[in-house]
């Protein structure tokens, strides 16, 4: 499953200054999902974010028209975004359903109190839309990235993919991570650890997350693997953080 939720921000007291946000945006846009599921599916929300896992659905998001500076993101006209989401499991996916369908709610509810998106501004959720998600034959695929790829090495360093060298390092902390990731898939594992990442076109990049500047990696790559497994990849993102707007990915 695979949505694609449109969020307007603007500014607390009018103004004709455009919408401008910091480009460590991490905190202030989860804060939105976690809302919506923590009043949707309170059991759901201390399960998730009650303490540190795994998470099995992939988010990124796109700033159309946006010009991007060293700190800050400087929105369109509008002030729009659009966060993706893109999860597995149906279950899972119906609860984020209904979380952003309730967000969506309260822009309509005239009573609602506004969604603050930090201190001076206010976050407007449009209705979601369904987006297909292609389905895997093969056992070779093209990706590129939604949002960049993060991993850490065995050490507990983030990597990147950006040249031939790094190819072998990467591919063991992205097997490691894919199998800590199924185990409802038992059956899956041992395709996992025959798993292979080829960049084709991958960039380093340095993201800006809660303050900290994580390497991670842009572009377009193949993976090798069983359909079934990249598949779920596919849609529950690789690599770490697929939660906070990294790992989501997209055929080509």
């Amino acid at each position: 499953m695979r949505f694609g939720i449109p969020i307007i921000l603007k500014y607390k007291n009018p103004s004709n200054d455009p919408i401008t946000i910091d480009i460590d945006y991490d905190a202030k846009l989860l804060s939105l999902i976690k809302l919506g599921i923590s009043k949707t599916n309170p059991s759901l929300f201390k399960e998730l974010y009650g303490k540190p896992t795994q998470k099995l659905f992939a988010t990124s998001v796109y700033f159309p028209e946006a010009t991007f500076l060293k700190d800050k993101i400087v929105l369109n006209q509008e002030g729009k975004l659009i966060l993706f989401f893109s999860v597995a499991d149906v279950g899972l996916g119906l609860s984020f359903y209904n979380a952003f369908i309730y967000l969506h709610h309260l822009r309509l509810n005239k009573n609602s109190k506004p969604l603050t998106f930090g201190p001076n501004l206010v976050a407007e959720v449009w209705k979601l839309y369904s987006i297909e998600v292609p389905s895997i034959t093969k056992d070779q695929v093209m990706f590129k990235t939604m949002s960049p790829l993060i991993l850490r090495n065995d050490e507990g360093r983030f990597i990147s993919c950006e040249k031939e060298s790094d190819i072998e390092d990467f591919n063991k902390a992205l097997i490691r991570n894919t199998i800590t990731k199924l185990a409802a898939h038992p059956e899956l594992v041992h395709y996992a650890q025959k798993l292979k990442f080829i960049p084709v076109r991958t960039r380093k990049t340095i993201r800006k997350s809660y303050g900290m500047m994580i390497e991670a990696t842009k572009g377009t790559f193949e993976l090798i693997g069983n359909p079934a497994l990249l598949s779920f990849l596919l849609e529950c993102g690789i690599g770490e953080k697929t939660g906070s707007f990294s790992g989501m990915m997209s055929v080509i």
